[in-house]
């Protein structure tokens, strides 16, 4: 009697162990691994049947995870390429995502001259001229191949997906200011302008804070 009471006790077959990688993929719901995307080319064309929506997909994540060109691995399994959630831009090799709250953020972001120009900071630890983001954003964007195509996304608050705002030109940069200002110039503008969603972001600003 005794030796069944101990087989029912027995450890189950098949049961596996979960390495540390996956069990944080399972638990955190994100890849524990995947290619920065700082090795990987934004699909601009993709992006561009989003311009002046909200993008499919909610979050940074789901904006990287809509761009990367290729987001598979073995098994068919959707992976987004790695990329810092917490920094305010996003670094490929043939563009840069910007990322701006209308309200709520860190930085009083704000449009100007109609939502024509908007102005953003870098943030973090003390940017200076030499930090390497702000050296790559003083190249002077531009559309040739591999060059630094400056996207914008912005979003209303922090519960709603990001808008997709086009490509931007360098207007001029604050290196006094808090955070590092840069000034930018919506060259979608005139697409933009009859957007609901981008005009709900202007609406979002004009509001007095509650």
């Amino acid at each position: 009697m005794g030796k069944a009471v101990k087989s029912a006790a027995a450890k189950p077959r098949g049961v596996t162990k979960l390495s540390r990688k996956a069990l944080a993929e399972l638990v955190l719901q994100r890849p524990s691994s995947g290619e920065s995307t700082k090795s990987l080319r934004a699909d601009l064309q993709r992006l561009r049947k989003h311009l002046g929506q909200p993008v499919p997909h909610f979050g940074k994540r789901g904006v990287v995870q809509l761009a990367a060109a290729s987001t598979k691995r073995a098994g068919d399994k959707v992976v987004a390429p790695k990329f810092n959630k917490y920094a305010g831009w996003v670094e490929w090799q043939n563009a840069i995502f910007l990322w701006v709250n209308a309200t709520g953020g860190s930085f009083d972001n704000t449009f100007q001259l109609g939502g024509r120009q908007v102005n953003w900071y870098v943030g973090g630890a003390r940017p200076t001229d030499e930090s390497p983001i702000v050296r790559r954003l003083l190249g002077k964007p531009s559309l040739a191949k591999g060059g630094n195509n400056v996207l914008l996304f912005v979003r209303p608050r922090a519960t709603s997906p990001y808008v997709y705002c086009g490509q931007c030109s360098y207007m001029a940069h604050n290196a006094d200011k808090k955070g590092f200002e840069f000034t930018w110039r919506l060259r979608d503008f005139s697409a933009l302008r009859s957007s609901t969603a981008f005009k709900e972001l202007l609406g979002a600003q004009q509001k007095p804070p509650s």
